[in-house]
């Protein structure tokens, strides 16, 4: 088989439309993935008492919070009615409400299911719905309904006491140890109503409380390995950078990616930027960092670090060279792409003119 030269130049002419076409598109798109969101409770407790109220939100890291985003809600894998970023749960019900659930935005990706536990009992025990780690604060609190009035609260850890309170109803550990592990109860007196007559019971709740060990290693995951990504508090951070390219003058968006324990989706991270070794952005809640007009001189290795408000779990980024492009120098390439394109095109429409 071989080609004429009408059909090599056809082709030569074909292909260089085509990568005009390409790097027009290199230049002006951003480069982004979907970024798998997390659902969290408010208030934050994994267990709660039919009527009781709470909030799911459907959090999203991104680089333009403002952005107008499109949700869809599930409940056991089934969609439910919704589509803002917070769903309401009033008065609670155990049939209705009770189940794993799900968020995503239109397009993107679908977080992992969280299971929200309601209820029907005198008194529970509620602690949060993320996992517990070593060093991590841990509150727990004995709930009962509105319907009774509640006295003398007490806790037991391993059938031993450990807090005993009138009135506060909460037991609150600032740094807890894998020592700690074990099988928390409490208890309440609770005033019921009955045939016109006052009487006070005692109702008790338990949970075993497992804490886990942080696993120190070095930050080098595979991307296959999903259990082991899955098994930290969150995964190794990425730096980004849309888009691709930054031209001199623009905005500079420099986002520090990781991703959170779904089961620890109450977790607050702290994110610093670095540039060639140098602190460009001390540690802050925001995993974004910005430039509002960006020079030549704002080229270099970038890395991020993210840590856990308490500083126990750190974890640095590797690095990412970030160029920042002369803004004339651009605009020639620009309009020599352009120049290169519209020849190419008009090559192309006079040849299948005159062939047609």
């Amino acid at each position: 088989m071989y080609f004429s030269h009408t059909r090599c130049v056809h082709l030569s002419v074909f292909c260089c439309t085509l990568c005009s076409l390409c790097v027009l598109c290199d230049l002006f798109s951003s480069i982004g993935g979907a970024i798998k969101p997390v659902v969290t409770f408010t208030p934050n407790w994994r267990n709660i008492l039919e009527d009781d109220d709470v909030t799911l939100t459907c959090d999203v890291p991104s680089t333009v919070p403002e952005e107008p985003r499109t949700y869809q809600w599930y409940k056991d894998k089934r969609p439910i009615p919704g589509d803002q970023q917070r769903l309401h749960i009033i008065r609670s019900s155990v049939e209705e409400d009770r189940g794993d659930y799900q968020c995503q935005t239109i397009g993107g990706d679908i977080s992992d299911p969280v299971f929200l536990n309601v209820i029907y009992n005198f008194v529970i025990l509620q602690r949060p719905p993320s996992a517990i780690y070593e060093g991590d604060p841990l509150t727990l609190r004995c709930h009962s309904g509105i319907l009774y009035d509640a006295i003398n609260t007490k806790f037991y850890k391993d059938d031993q006491e450990i807090k005993s309170s009138e009135s506060d109803s909460t037991f609150h550990i600032p740094n807890i140890t894998r020592s700690q592990s074990g099988r928390y109860k409490c208890t309440k007196q609770l005033q019921l109503q009955l045939l016109n007559e006052s009487n006070v019971v005692e109702r008790s709740d338990e949970s075993f409380i497992s804490v886990k060990e942080i696993k120190r290693r070095k930050l080098v995951v595979k991307t296959k390995d999903f259990h082991s990504r899955h098994s930290e508090l969150f995964s190794p951070p990425e730096i980004k950078v849309p888009p691709s390219r930054v031209i001199e003058g623009d905005e500079m968006t420099v986002r520090c990616d990781t991703r959170l324990d779904p089961l620890r989706g109450g977790t607050e991270l702290h994110f610093a930027f670095y540039r060639d070794g140098r602190t460009v952005r001390g540690y802050d809640v925001s995993d974004t960092y910005r430039v509002p007009s960006s020079q030549l001189e704002d080229s270099g290795n970038y890395t991020c670090e993210v840590r856990t408000a308490s500083g126990t779990v750190r974890k640095m980024s590797d690095g990412l060279y970030i160029q920042i492009y002369d803004y004339m120098i651009m605009q020639n390439i620009i309009r020599l792409v352009i120049s290169g394109f519209v020849l190419s095109a008009a090559v192309c429409f006079t040849y299948f003119h005159n062939k047609w």
